[in-house]
């Protein structure tokens, strides 16, 4: 079942995102990414090692923005991508297929990015396989 959350009610959901989720999120720039990343941080007051992190699939052009190359102007938003994925809040996929179209390689990438090999396939996996839910933030 897809549920529709609109970035606010997703403060309000953290209970709901608490085991097996997943957010497919397709922003349309940096702000957008920051506005989530934000929302996800405000939510996570204690890390609990029983709850498998969100898994976040950033496809498209947002995807640049963690880009090694891209670091210098996507510091901050990378930073804090890194922090939540340390602290086990979050596990942001990128897909290769998208890597390669863009003429990117995995080694471009921070080590907190996990490529898989499509992106749209991996979801649907989550979901079928592994008992993920789905949410879609409206930003």
């Amino acid at each position: 079942m897809r549920k529709f959350l609109s970035i606010m009610l997703l403060c309000s959901a953290t209970n709901a995102l608490a085991a097996g989720q997943f957010i497919d999120v397709a922003p349309k720039n940096a702000d957008e990414v920051k506005l989530m990343l934000d929302t996800l941080a405000s939510t996570v007051t204690v890390a609990n090692p029983d709850t498998p992190p969100i898994i976040v699939m950033l496809h498209g052009d947002t995807a640049r923005h963690f880009v090694r190359a891209n670091y210098d102007q996507n510091k901050n938003l990378v930073d804090q991508t890194a922090a939540l994925a340390a602290f086990n809040v979050i596990n942001v996929q990128i897909c290769s297929a998208w890597l390669e179209m863009n003429d990117y390689a995995t080694k471009d990438l921070f080590p907190f990015i996990n490529p898989v090999p499509y992106g749209a396939d991996e979801l649907t996996r989550l979901s079928e396989e592994d008992g993920y839910t789905e949410y879609s933030v409206d930003l």
